[in-house]
């Protein structure tokens, strides 16, 4: 991870990944899943569905065999919005298996992470994005999301500052492939040292854009320990980062 100190003035945009950088589903993705899925049949517990959510998504996230008919399909990571709506079809009846209505219930949790009501930006966002901009600097989001990321972003003023949106599932790539970051570059026309990514995930965004030559930084609001270089909030980028031009 690049440190602070060290940021090169030669930064002229900044990408940062979506979901627990920028934006955060409001209520939680286990209550959701839990309510929904509770109308629809299951007599699971909410604790229950939080564990089997992050063990889908966790095993969803490694998989790479989901039949998309994509030409490369086989390549590592490759995703694109077949495979998206497969892997969250499979997360779901993984997740809720004691359903009654199961095409109904995925349905409703695939609409609902679509609709910016179902998202909030962190409190520091809108300052943060409006800050970045006024010193110069171009901004991005360029995350693992699919399509529905431009409804949810579209609706959340907060987010307006930024100009360009790289979405694994247009990429045809998902994080930590290389290739995503290579277009990310192309999209921004950057070289590696004229780019800092910023993201939640110490695998998926720090270290994947790090191999890439892309400098990074990591978020995570809940470090308390001094020795823990990542960020609390995405308003220090402001202080380490120079003015543009």
């Amino acid at each position: 991870m690049t440190q602070p100190a060290i940021i090169s003035r030669r930064i002229r945009w900044i990408a940062f990944d979506a979901v627990d950088t920028l934006i955060k589903p409001t209520p939680s993705v286990s209550a959701i899943y839990h309510e929904v899925g509770a109308r629809h049949g299951s007599r699971l517990s909410r604790e229950q569905v939080s564990a089997r959510f992050r063990e889908a998504f966790s095993r969803s996230a490694e998989a790479n065999s989901l039949a998309c008919g994509c030409a490369d399909a086989a390549e590592p990571w490759h995703t694109c919005e077949s495979r998206e709506w497969l892997r969250w079809r499979e997360i779901v009846e993984s997740v809720l298996d004691d359903v009654v209505t199961r095409n109904q219930c995925f349905e409703e949790l695939f609409a609902h992470f679509g609709q910016p009501t179902s998202w909030t930006c962190f409190p520091e966002v809108e300052a943060t994005l409006a800050a970045l901009r006024e010193r110069g600097l171009r901004l991005a989001v360029s995350s693992n999301f699919d399509l529905r990321l431009n409804t949810v972003m579209d609706g959340l003023s907060a987010l307006r500052p930024i100009e360009l949106r790289v979405i694994s599932s247009q990429v045809g790539h998902r994080k930590p492939s290389r290739r995503f970051f290579e277009s990310l570059l192309l999209r921004t026309g950057c070289e590696p040292a004229e780019l800092l990514f910023v993201g939640d995930n110490p695998q998926t965004d720090v270290a994947a854009a790090s191999a890439a030559g892309i400098p990074s930084l990591r978020i995570d609001r809940s470090a308390t320990n001094a020795e823990n270089r990542a960020l609390r909030s995405l308003i220090e980028i402001v202080d380490l980062v120079p003015r543009s031009g």
